[in-house]
């Protein structure tokens, strides 16, 4: 055990709640992103549905999370996480049995904007969780450990629920439905055994005036990919570049973040995130700027590095800079807070991308993208300068 605890972020006495809030957030990650992006486009026709409203379904659910998360990060530390995670998994279970027998779009755009609601707690619950149950020092390794437990759930609800919903719709409703029902029994025993999780402590006023540091990364860091998010392939076949050359270079760029991580967030622990941040940000803007400029293979693979290493630094840079900043006492209503304005730019990108790339041309929303990092990392340059860090690190 003490070799464990050596590389464990966390302190491994009362780690409970929190494994099994994160199993919980994966399997409802898993389930919605299974059943919304597998499940529904291709079961549309024989629910009686179309595309557009099973498309329109999806995005009011996602603005419903992102909207309510203000309100659901301020809710978790008054009702307790055990008590929101379990309630929207109720919301989801229920959603998943009326919709395939009702049929009904306007029931389907209800339970979707219920469900999103009732999901909106449980992320700033679980981040606030682990940034307390972490080793003094080990907060930024402890968040970015939580996301990386946590991410892979939606791509594996997505693609495994719609391989199956065309081979056995059936079965993939089952594992729907059981998904979901086992994610509830999870978060019910954090209302059974409410002793085992930390309670809040006392409430303080909302740091507003430090919250505003962190909203311009906040939209740009989603904002910013999703411009081009949808014109990947688009790009590869305007530029000549063949579709699996794409994909291997995305992976290359994935897989050296997340081995690259570890030691970012030890960095970001031990040392400072600011730089993390900073660089971060200017190397994923330079490596988008240089996809932009239709580079040959060679400078391809050289750039999808380079994009990796920022990535992997950016992470623990933004995860560090919120636990440092962020008063604990009010650390789940502000993250719910910076989490909204990820999803406004998540939600706003895809649409301003196309619209660039239909206007202006295929590159326009990469250039545009890279200038938007590169602004973001000279704006923290400026906002971090080292008398103000000195004075909240």
């Amino acid at each position: 055990m003490r070799n464990v605890q050596r590389i464990s972020p966390w302190r491994l006495r009362g780690i409970s709640p929190l494994l099994r809030i994160i199993l919980a957030w994966g399997l409802l990650e898993g389930v919605r992103s299974g059943f919304y992006g597998g499940y529904l486009p291709i079961r549309a026709g024989d629910l009686g549905l179309t595309l557009t409203v099973t498309g329109t379904a999806f995005s009011l659910h996602l603005l419903a999370d992102t909207f309510g998360r203000p309100i659901g990060g301020y809710l978790v530390q008054r009702l307790g996480l055990g008590l929101t995670a379990a309630g929207g998994a109720a919301v989801g279970l229920l959603a998943l049995l009326i919709v395939p027998v009702t049929q009904s779009p306007l029931l389907l755009f209800a339970l979707s904007i219920l469900w999103g609601i009732s999901l909106s707690a449980v992320v700033p619950g679980m981040y606030t969780l682990s940034s307390r149950q972490a080793v003094k020092g080990r907060e930024s390794r402890a968040i970015t450990l939580t996301q990386m437990l946590t991410s892979p759930w939606s791509g594996i609800g997505f693609f495994g629920i719609g391989f199956l919903s065309k081979l056995a719709p059936t079965l993939a409703q089952d594992l729907l439905i059981g998904g979901q029902a086992l994610a509830l029994a999870v978060a019910a025993t954090l209302i059974f055994r409410p002793e085992r999780v930390p309670p809040a402590p006392k409430q303080e006023y909302y740091p507003w005036t430090r919250l505003l540091l962190f909203i311009p990364a906040a939209f740009g860091q989603t904002f910013a990919p999703m411009l081009f998010s949808q014109l990947i392939f688009p790009y590869a076949r305007a530029t000549g570049i063949a579709g699996g050359w794409m994909v291997a270079l995305v992976a290359l760029g994935g897989v050296l973040s997340y081995v690259l991580v570890p030691w970012t967030a030890r960095y970001a622990d031990k040392h400072s995130p600011r730089w993390l941040l900073i660089g971060g940000l200017a190397l994923m803007g330079l490596a988008v700027i240089g996809l932009a400029s239709q580079p040959a293979l060679p400078l391809l693979l050289l750039i999808a590095v380079g994009a990796g290493v920022g990535l992997a630094t950016f992470g623990p840079g933004w995860n560090g800079l919120v636990v440092r900043l962020l008063p604990e006492n009010n650390r789940a209503a502000a993250w719910g807070t910076l989490l909204a304005v990820e999803g406004l730019g998540t939600a706003l990108g895809p649409a301003a991308g196309q619209t660039l790339a239909q206007t202006v041309g295929i590159t326009a929303p990469f250039f545009l993208s890279g200038a938007i990092l590169l602004a973001l990392s000279l704006f923290y340059l400026i906002a971090l300068w080292r008398p103000f860090w000195k004075s909240h690190s």
